[in-house]
């Protein structure tokens, strides 16, 4: 009798686990829906989380070029982590062809916009585009 109650407990433990797990990702899918439809609608921070969510994964397939898509319509919006995230993908490659130029414009403009993690990744750019110029380092570095 005891062994029988034990295994209903376990049984009844792991279907609550299933539904659980069911109902989070039909609630990140429907909230994808939603995210959706404002950034169609223009809403820079719907197009932010958006793009996090193809970036990530979370609710919707993984698709990076997607994510791009969205950081760039949320950037081009005025979005500042958009912005910063622009930078990060042209440096990286990530959903675009990796081009470091671009990757300098999109982290000037969201130092311009008061992101300060910015700096320190605009200084890696210009690490690599000018290697031999110390001066242009110290300088990024020290408006860290």
């Amino acid at each position: 009798m005891r062994v029988l109650i034990a295994i209903l407990l376990l049984f009844t433990i792991n279907l609550e686990a299933k539904r659980t797990n069911l109902y989070n990702h039909t609630k990140e899918a429907r909230a994808v829906d939603r995210m959706l439809f404002y950034a169609k609608e223009g809403n820079i921070q719907a197009q932010f989380d958006l793009a996090m969510a193809y970036a990530k994964g979370r609710g919707i397939k993984r698709d990076e070029s997607k994510a791009f898509y969205w950081f760039h319509k949320s950037a081009r919006g005025g979005h500042t982590l958009a912005k910063y995230y622009m930078g990060i993908s042209f440096l990286e490659g990530r959903g675009v062809r990796r081009d470091i130029h671009l990757a300098r414009y999109w982290f000037k403009q969201a130092i311009k916009a008061g992101h300060k993690k910015s700096v320190f990744y605009l200084a890696i750019v210009e690490k690599s585009l000018h290697k031999r110029n110390r001066y242009i380092i110290t300088n990024y570095l020290s408006r860290i």
